[in-house]
């Protein structure tokens, strides 16, 4: 019991050290985003914010060369959309592969895991050309579109659904269901799980994405939050207490989305790892 004892306070105490390594930036991000520029560059970091106050905040907000409301609606509204749009065309592939049986559709299959070879900056250029083309620059269409696409988002869900058993399909079919209403009332609400963590990593993907947003928009209005932040150091000489402040203010959003969704994510994360 001794033994144990020892081991188990072992692993709680290389737990404990890990998970505070991992929280102290987060803490002193939060402290420096309320205090000023000048003391925020002093050496060695202070861990709690003495000479703090909601300045940065309130120049954040109430400053005309800022925009970050605007910012912040638009990295909701484009990493929202495209995160429900990848989900439903993710989980439509996933059953089309997973369910049915067609021609060509194991080399179809292999094509789509391919793309997951090719580093996003060989198709940004094309991308880029044809979104342009289409007059989709500065657009919400031009941000969401390029972005629905997931061949890891139809891997996953077709590995998932193919652990559906034949017989739920069956049983469907045996009470009168069709084809889209056996999908669409069946499979996807068994799916969640899987969904769960696609949504999870696919809008965090899109939230922090700066290079796309970074070539396609060129006007203020349509920038998203992470361009903004971006763009901030650009404008003034000293703005890190700004940038710490509105830094803080967008992990707000995900913290809030990993609180709604973490028993979903740890399920979908740990299925299929224990059988019985």
């Amino acid at each position: 019991m001794t033994t144990r004892r020892i081991v188990s306070c072992l692993k709680y105490g290389v737990l404990g050290t890990a998970a505070g390594l991992v929280l102290v930036p987060f803490w002193l991000l939060t402290v420096s985003s309320f205090r000023n520029t000048t003391s925020l560059l002093s050496y060695p970091p202070k861990l709690w914010p003495n000479d703090g106050s909601l300045s940065n905040y309130m120049t954040l907000f109430e400053s005309k060369q800022y925009h970050f409301l605007n910012w912040l609606l638009n990295s909701v509204i484009v990493s929202g959309t495209s995160t429900a749009l990848v989900l439903v065309t993710s989980a439509l592939a996933g059953y089309a592969f997973a369910k049915r049986s067609f021609i060509g559709q194991k080399v179809l299959f292999v094509l789509v895991l391919s793309t997951l070879m090719v580093p996003g900056i060989v198709t940004l250029l094309p991308a880029y050309l044809i979104v342009d083309w289409l007059g989709w620059t500065n657009t919400y269409t031009g941000l969401i579109v390029p972005a629905i696409p997931s061949a890891f988002g139809v891997f996953l869900l077709t590995q998932f659904i193919r652990t559906i058993p034949k017989e739920i399909e069956e049983s469907a079919r045996l009470d009168g269901c069709g084809e889209y209403k056996t999908f669409w009332k069946i499979i996807f609400p068994m799916t969640t799980s899987a969904l769960a963590v696609l949504a999870i990593f696919n809008f965090l993907g899109n939230w922090g994405e700066l290079l796309w947003p970074l070539i396609t928009v060129s006007e203020e209005k349509m920038k998203t939050l992470t361009l903004g932040i971006a763009g901030m150091k650009t404008r003034h000489a000293q703005t890190s207490g700004e940038m710490m402040a509105a830094t803080f203010l967008s992990f707000i959003p995900l913290f809030i989305l990993f609180l709604f969704a973490r028993e979903k994510f740890i399920e979908g994360v740990t299925v299929g790892a224990v059988k019985e």
